[in-house]
This record gives C-alpha cells, sequence and structure tokens, in this order.
C-alpha cells in the first residue's frame, strides 16, 4: 500500500482527490438549487464529480518510473497563483504583462524584449475585448 505512494503521480493524485473533497463540500454548503434555478454551489459539484473519474483513470496507468522529475509544472502553478494573488491588489495590466513576459522568458526560452512585446499587444487585445467591446467593468490599474 505505502510504495504507491512512493510515485510522485500517486501523490498528486492524493493531493487533486483531498482538495476536490474540500471543493466538493463547499459546493455543497454553497447549495445546489434555488427557487429561482441553478445555485451557486451545482457547477463546482458538477466539475468535482468529473474530476474523480479521470483521477481513478490516471492511477490505473502505467506510468514508466524512470522519468525524471520536471519542475516546470511546479513553477507554472506557482506563478499562476501569484498572478491570481496580485490582479486584486494590481489590476489587469501590471500583473498580466508580468505573468506573460516571464512565461515567454521561462517557459518559452524566449528573450525578455519579446515577451515584453508579445504580452502589450494580449493585453491590449483583452483590453480590446472586455473593455470596449463586451464593457466589462475591471481594473486596470491600481487604485
Amino acid at each position: 500500500m505505502l510504495r504507491a505512494f512512493e510515485r510522485p503521480i500517486s501523490v498528486a493524485v492524493g493531493l487533486i482527490a483531498v482538495a476536490g473533497v474540500a471543493f466538493g463540500v463547499a459546493s455543497w454548503r454553497l447549495g445546489f438549487w434555488t427557487d429561482d434555478g441553478p445555485g451557486p454551489g451545482l457547477l463546482p459539484f458538477v466539475t468535482v464529480c468529473l474530476i474523480f473519474p479521470i483521477l481513478f483513470m490516471i492511477l490505473r496507468e502505467n506510468f514508466d518510473d524512470s522519468e525524471r522529475f520536471h519542475a516546470h509544472p511546479l513553477f507554472a502553478i506557482i506563478l499562476l497563483c501569484v498572478y491570481a494573488a496580485l490582479l486584486p491588489y494590481l489590476g489587469f495590466i501590471i500583473p498580466t504583462v508580468a505573468l506573460i513576459v516571464a512565461w515567454t522568458f521561462f517557459f518559452e526560452r524566449q528573450n525578455i524584449l519579446k515577451g515584453f512585446l508579445l504580452s502589450v499587444l494580449l493585453v491590449a487585445f483583452g483590453w480590446f475585448v472586455f473593455v470596449y467591446l463586451l464593457r466589462v467593468p475591471m481594473p486596470l490599474l491600481p487604485g
């Protein structure tokens, strides 16, 4: 039994399963249905219910244990968490530019100037679509 947890995949599946149970309980507390229609907990609960069969399939796969560990996915998750944490305080523009520059530099191995130009274009496109065309109110800059 303990031998299964020597594989990083099993540990990751276990952590995702624990998080899934926590999200499932939280969505159950929010409620699945209201008088008007679907409640705020319905979609998270359905998502959790769809994740568990996928986790089971991942556990049944035979992975080569000789593959070496890559830190890129872990760094990507940390980078996205930092982005999500900074977004309410710094607005949309600054964290998004920083995220895209870091992503292109660390993962795509592009120089910082290319990453900066790409980030400016993508942020401008995001502003155009969401703020100008769709009229979605969003904090663009801190303050």
